[in-house]
């Protein structure tokens, strides 16, 4: 019989004795299989009989905001982990776009996942909690079935969430929320964008929540170790930005109260670099990372990577963002080759700042003594057009120091 570490006396499952989440069946769940069925159908079938580009447009575009706006942000680093604070509207809207990917309501969901985390920090665990049977059959099993306890274990839920009006409306009606985005996609480009940006986004969301979670719990490297666990989770390097930095699921089991989860260097984290967007904006604030956290005995390095200092706090990302908050048309020289667009076309898009010179080798900008190159010298030569355009910056900028990132490791790597 499994005991019960000292660390998970404060965590939201009580069970009665731990061996209560080892005993239970797996069955199949009607509703949770005709949800996915009718979805995955509906993408397939639907899909494919109304394809269009900008519909499939729609559909990466969507995809991605819920994935890093309503998963890692709402629903995981907030909701769950409440690693970072926000105003309620912003919580809220976060949570509510977590909803979107179509796995579950918000208290059901945190349920799920508590309890998950429960078991596999114990000396043994059932199978359905740690992904421990064959690819298939995992498979199967999370998209179309749940696992039911002889004794289920109590989960103590905080007030703040478990007694907020929102969140137990969402909770009654979690299905039925993904009508408004389908409607409103419906008038703007009829079926092929419901198709898309509803039926195949919940899809996509659904079965790559599963197919990352049994990769990140069997397959992948490992910074860390926990003593006495059954399950250690795993780094999926990747995926890193298809899952907004979720795949650092390693990092994240040695340090889950983190709103930071690449911890180390070349580990990109696209809903860190959010945060740091929203904390510039002033939107967040109290801002989690594992020196914030208790020590956990437990816990073991298995190698000597140091975490890495932020990424986006360095100086050229921080002289980045200070051009952009400071720029304006005559403040902002920018020069270039005209390789992908004609010079007359960057003149439009750049103003009276852009020199044209075919000899450079990349766009660059300079202001205040400072200069960058690449996608971020774009970005800033954008930002100083227009207020929309400097707001779009703001959102692209991490992404295009991403983008640098990867070039750089292409081409030096």
């Amino acid at each position: 019989m499994p005991t019960c570490p000292a660390a998970l006396d404060t965590h939201r499952v009580r069970a009665v004795v731990p061996s209560d989440v080892l005993r239970g069946r797996v069955a199949w769940s009607p509703l949770k299989s005709l949800w996915f069925t009718s979805m995955a159908l509906a993408a397939v079938i639907g899909g494919l009989a109304t394809f269009t580009w900008a519909a499939f447009g729609v559909f990466l575009a969507s995809t991605a905001f819920v994935l890093l706006f309503g998963h890692s942000l709402g629903s995981h680093r907030k909701l769950i982990h409440d690693s970072f604070q926000t105003p309620k509207w912003l919580e809220y809207a976060l949570v509510y776009s977590g909803v979107q990917v179509g796995l579950a309501g918000p208290l059901g969901l945190l349920r799920q996942h508590e309890l998950r985390d429960y078991a596999q920090r114990l000396p043994d665990c059932h199978d359905y909690l740690r992904h421990g049977s064959s690819f298939w059959r995992d498979a199967w099993w999370q998209l179309h079935c749940e696992l039911r306890l002889e004794r289920e274990p109590a989960i103590h839920i905080e007030s703040r969430i478990a007694g907020d009006r929102f969140y137990r409306f969402l909770e009654r009606t979690w299905m039925l929320q993904q009508f408004p985005p389908a409607l409103l996609l419906f008038a703007v480009g009829g079926w092929s964008f419901v198709f898309w940006g509803t039926c195949a986004r919940v899809t996509a969301c659904v079965f790559g929540h599963w197919l990352i979670g049994y990769f990140a719990h069997n397959h992948g490297g490992m910074h860390h170790v926990v003593d006495g666990a059954a399950v250690q989770g795993r780094n999926i390097p990747l995926t890193s930005l298809l899952t907004m930095g979720e795949s650092w699921h390693n990092n994240h089991h040695a340090f889950p109260g983190s709103a930071r989860l690449g911890l180390y260097a070349g580990e990109w984290d696209p809903g860190w670099w959010m945060l740091l967007v929203l904390r510039k904006l002033g939107l967040i604030w109290s801002i989690r990372l594992p020196e914030d956290l208790a020590m956990r005995p437990e816990l073991r390095a298995l190698d000597g990577a140091e975490p890495a200092s932020a990424a986006l706090g360095s100086p050229r990302f921080a002289d980045a963002w200070r051009l952009l908050a400071n720029a304006h048309q005559d403040g902002i020289h920018c020069e270039g080759p005209a390789t992908l667009l004609s010079a007359e076309l960057l003149h439009r898009l750049l103003g009276a700042g852009f020199t044209h010179r075919p000899a450079a080798r990349r766009l660059s900008v300079t202001a205040a003594g400072v200069q960058l190159a690449g996608l971020p010298a774009l970005c800033i030569a954008l930002a100083a057009r227009s207020g929309a355009a400097k707001l779009l910056a703001i959102l692209v900028l991490p992404l295009a120091f991403a983008a640098e990132q990867i070039r750089q490791g292409l081409r030096y790597g």
